[in-house]
């Protein structure tokens, strides 16, 4: 994917996910000329590569703000309290074991022992304490990690060196997932006390790389970590890294990229523009593997605190008339399948409630009738009271975070939208600008782009509960506040129940359809595309993050 970025991300993970977790060598299925098994060899030491992918982090410290890009390369070098398996279950890696107390409010984590930061600090307790003592204090922006934690976390403590302790104010039973991820990595405490300009330049974690340069605009280089021992459970070999380095280079241009790997200039990119995906299975020189991610697809959230789309009505009027599913295939070549609910149907307990979301021209008419939207302007844009219908739909005007092809879904909307009567005008910001607005609902009138990656359908509230609003203003993107959907999410939040919380997402997602808060457009998705000879990167579930420390260069 190029998501449309905003910020973000985004049960324990089921089959569904399974099926889709599609990675390289042993890992899992693949797709495209991808090596097998049999014909993979015996991993050698040594070589450095070259990554290339389209958008450059604004920070390397994961805990800072809260973007994907952090994530994709934070693990290379930050390692995390527990290791997500493709089947949902959850593995040990810096935490060697952990209980969780019958009420389901403490967690208690054994710390592996023997484990140094890439500074000489000693891993323990304290310094997890540490971690998360920083990841939620309001001064680190920790939009992400805020959203996942602040509606949950009591307190937390180190028992012993070897013993850290989690306290809960309700029970959370997506939390061992949500810890997975690269944006709970654990950094060194000392290096954490530099403060947050020097640590997003250079943070300092336990990973297989060291981060030894960031050249802005161009790479970040990293290092071999020759003293790596703290490999996750599922890793393919415990030990330091094969590869000598990773340079983690930036192009933002997709038709670049794509011609960089079948050339000399990268070994490995990150998502290749949809036109060029065909070509680059086909090649024989090259592999590809794709992850689709459980979570908020790529989509459009409503403002549902201003007008126009604080009218339900008009809401549903906007979803019916937008085409979704036409645009979708038209921008991106038939590449991405339209994903129309509120998580992806690679989610655990996805519904599919697409009669909410499907093309209905005459329904969208009714609709903004019934609205009192009847009267039409000489553009032939329906009016009220003398007031146009019209909505903004803000996006980034970086291409890396917003690639052609998405600005030719919007238009595509735009133009469909038009036929109702709707006005939707399009405004791209600068970056800085537009991830501001998340956290105004007063900075945009209409629509943004809007995402989540996230390993669990809890990924609903935090895109639409006020307890979201109130953690972390801007996560719950159509700032909805429903106390139905309020009750509903908590009370899955606290069972451990399979079958509970499929009946808890489902009314959920339900609610949301009904209340027509986010149109969905095309998923999450993580496609690499590879040297044949570059082998063992695969994709972790939690995030679709790459791993490097298993990949090595065959002869």
């Amino acid at each position: 994917m190029s998501p449309l970025p905003p910020v973000r991300r985004h049960a324990a993970l089921g089959s569904t996910a399974l099926a889709v977790a599609l990675v390289l060598s042993g890992c899992g299925g693949g797709s495209g000329n991808e090596a097998s098994s049999e014909d993979a060899g015996t991993p050698v030491s040594g070589g450095s590569i070259v990554y290339a992918t389209d958008r450059e982090p604004t920070c390397l410290d994961p805990h800072n703000f809260g973007d994907m890009p952090q994530t994709y390369i934070a693990r290379q070098y930050l390692d995390s309290l527990v290791s997500e398996r493709p089947d949902g279950s959850v593995v040990p890696w810096l935490a060697d074991s952990w209980e969780v107390s019958p009420d389901g409010l403490t967690y208690i984590f054994k710390i592996k022992q023997g484990v140094k930061f890439h500074d000489g600090t000693p891993l323990d307790a304290e310094a997890v304490h540490a971690n998360f003592v920083q990841i939620l204090d309001p001064a680190t922006e920790s939009a992400t990690d805020a959203g996942y934690l602040r509606p949950y976390y009591e307190s937390s403590r180190a028992i012993d060196p070897a013993t850290f302790e989690l306290k809960l104010k309700t029970p959370y039973s997506a939390l061992l997932p949500v810890l997975s991820q690269a944006f709970f990595g654990i950094e060194s405490p000392k290096a954490m006390a530099r403060g947050l300009e020097q640590n997003c330049q250079s943070p300092v974690g336990t990973g297989p790389f060291i981060v030894k340069a960031w050249h802005r605009g161009q790479s970040v280089e990293l290092e071999r970590n020759p003293d790596y021992n703290s490999a996750p459970a599922d890793a393919k070999h415990q030990g330091p890294a094969y590869l000598d380095s990773v340079t983690w280079k930036f192009i933002e241009d997709g038709s670049v990229r794509a011609a960089a790997v079948q050339g000399r200039d990268a070994d490995i990119i990150f998502n290749p523009p949809p036109q060029q995906v065909a070509a680059l299975k086909a090649d024989p020189n090259l592999t590809t593997q794709e992850f689709t991610h459980t979570g908020l697809p790529n989509g459009i959230a409503l403002n549902t605190s201003r007008a126009p789309f604080d009218d339900t009505l008009v809401r549903q009027a906007f979803i019916h008339g937008a085409n979704a599913e036409a645009a979708v295939k038209s921008a991106y070549l038939g590449v991405y399948e339209w994903e129309h609910g509120p998580i992806s149907s690679t989610t655990p307990y996805f519904k599919d409630l697409r009669s909410f979301y499907s093309y209905d021209r005459d329904k969208a008419d009714k609709l903004l009738d019934e609205a009192g939207w009847t009267q039409r302007d000489a553009d032939g844009f329906r009016t009220k009271d003398g007031k146009r219908l019209t909505a903004e739909l803000v996006y980034s005007a970086d291409t890396g975070d917003t690639p052609p092809a998405d600005v030719t879904l919007f238009q595509n909307i735009q133009s469909a939208e038009k036929e109702i009567g709707f006005d939707v005008v399009l405004k791209p910001l600068p970056q800085d600008q537009y991830f501001a607005a998340f956290s105004d609902k007063d900075a945009y009138d209409g629509l943004t782009g809007a995402y989540w990656n996230s390993p669990t359908p809890a990924v609903l509230s935090i895109v639409f509960s006020s307890d979201s609003l109130k953690a972390a203003p801007g996560n719950n993107m159509s700032w909805v506040e429903n106390p139905k959907i309020d009750e509903l999410v908590r009370a899955a939040a606290g069972t451990t129940d399979t079958a509970e919380q499929q009946r808890l997402y489902g009314q959920t997602q339900e609610i949301v359809a009904e209340e027509a808060y986010q149109l969905g457009l095309y998923p999450v998705l993580t496609r690499l595309v590879a040297k044949k000879n570059l082998r063992d990167v695969w994709i972790e579930p939690s995030e679709g993050e790459p791993v490097l420390h298993d990949a090595w260069l065959a002869p």
